[in-house]
């Protein structure tokens, strides 16, 4: 009977496992999601914009944006909650969604300077189907989405050392083969 109960656990655990790496990529952003929902709900209850402003700010960086007005942080931050689960799962390449993120933000300070009245959270999804389906955006085959291994660095296939350049330059080549 207890052989039974272990090889039975064993198995859904076995399955469990396999589904969780198959779908790893929507999990990502199952979790993304939730935790920045969850994030801006605490704020929101605190009536604070500190923790969105971070993710906000964060994320302007990354594309070479000035920080935003703090009338637009909460909207903002909700567009990033609402764009992060598809891309962990691919639907929306990162570079659609730096285009997708930037247009809002640049329709939301062209049409809403003050950030009043503050789309609801049905409305910016239905803000970002839109750009979905306008640039027939979908998920590519070929591109797995975010994995695991995304979330804690580099591919060792896509790091060049210092000595590979060094004994490229040294060879005569250029260095900058190493990277193609």
């Amino acid at each position: 009977m207890l052989r039974r109960a272990l090889l039975g656990i064993l198995g859904i655990t076995v399955v469990a496992g396999g589904l969780a790496w198959y779908f790893q990529s929507t999990l990502i952003g199952v979790v993304a999601q939730r935790g920045l929902a969850n994030l801006g709900a605490r704020d929101e209850a605190a009536g604070d914009l500190d923790r969105r402003r971070e993710v906000v700010v964060r994320m302007n960086r990354q594309l070479l944006m000035a920080p935003p007005a703090d009338v637009h942080v909460p909207e903002l931050f909700d567009v990033t909650t609402l764009i992060s689960p598809r891309v962990a799962s691919g639907e929306i390449s990162l570079p659609w969604a730096a285009y997708v993120y930037t247009s809002y933000q640049r329709d939301l300070v062209a049409e809403r300077p003050t950030g009043e009245p503050r789309r609801s959270e049905d409305e910016i999804r239905a803000s970002v189907q839109h750009y979905v389906e306008f640039y027939a955006l979908q998920k590519r085959p070929d591109v797995p989405g975010i994995r695991v291994r995304d979330l804690f660095g580099t591919n060792d296939e896509d790091v060049v050392t210092l000595e590979e350049i060094e004994a490229a330059e040294q060879a005569g080549r250029d260095p900058d083969e190493l990277i193609r």
